[in-house]
């Protein structure tokens, strides 16, 4: 157990590492430089910007983490229509979709009501949409598809990206597992998103799993009882 908490630490710690390290090397260079040109003094302040978004996203998933392990979590549980809410996260990340060129298209096949942690599990639909456009290339397309299937809601979100090597599907759900560390860096990735995504869905003794293929793309599918 110890040996897996200090392993925890140091990759903590190395996350949080980066971007402190890239806002010093902006903030020294903005201090000490002789007068800078207005427009790069902007870009290098957006850098910083961006940087501290990425700090809080790690800090915000690293306190998930924490009251996942603790026991802490609870879920607050309400009524809602599970149809209406994945339709919400793709309206969400339509501007996203498009700016990278992206199709995104959702098919919703029945009204579903669930009882559940509504904000905990648009988190999950949320997460895994935007994971799937952000490593799917330009003109390449991502489909959200809902449904129900007995005593279950099927949500099975698929893209047409860069796809999973089948030795790395094991572990995708891993903290701070990454396939391609250099891609996940690029698109603010910590590998910490999906291990979250899975704790959730299992609180609500749902299931989550992958079927990729390197080149062609990867399928998530997302199980909920209702």
């Amino acid at each position: 157990m110890d040996r897996s908490r200090n392993q925890f630490v140091s990759n903590a710690s190395h996350e949080l590492k980066t971007p402190l390290s890239t806002i010093k090397i902006l903030i020294e260079t903005l201090i000490y430089q002789d007068p800078m040109d207005p427009g790069m003094t902007k870009e290098f302040l957006g850098n910083i910007n961006s940087e501290i978004d990425r700090l809080n996203g790690i800090i915000s998933d690293l306190l998930s983490l924490v009251s996942i392990d603790s026991g802490e979590m609870r879920l607050k549980r309400e009524k809602f229509r599970l149809d209406d809410m994945v339709r919400d996260c793709t309206r969400k990340l339509a501007p996203l979709a498009r700016e990278r060129g992206i199709e995104l298209e959702e098919t919703v096949r029945d009204a579903v009501e669930i009882t559940a942690d509504k904000s905990k599990l648009m988190q999950v639909v949320y997460n895994v949409i935007d994971n799937a456009i952000k490593y799917t290339p330009r003109a390449g397309s991502v489909h959200v598809d809902m449904a129900r299937a007995g005593k279950r809601a099927v949500i099975r979100i698929s893209d047409t990206g860069i796809g999973i090597p089948e030795e790395d599907q094991k572990h995708i759900f891993d903290r701070f597992y990454r396939v391609d560390k250099a891609r996940s860096r690029e698109t603010g990735g910590t590998g910490l998103g999906l291990s979250i995504v899975k704790q959730i869905v299992m609180l609500h003794n749902g299931t989550i799993s992958v079927n990729s293929e390197v080149g062609k793309g990867s399928t998530f599918t997302i199980e909920l009882p209702l």
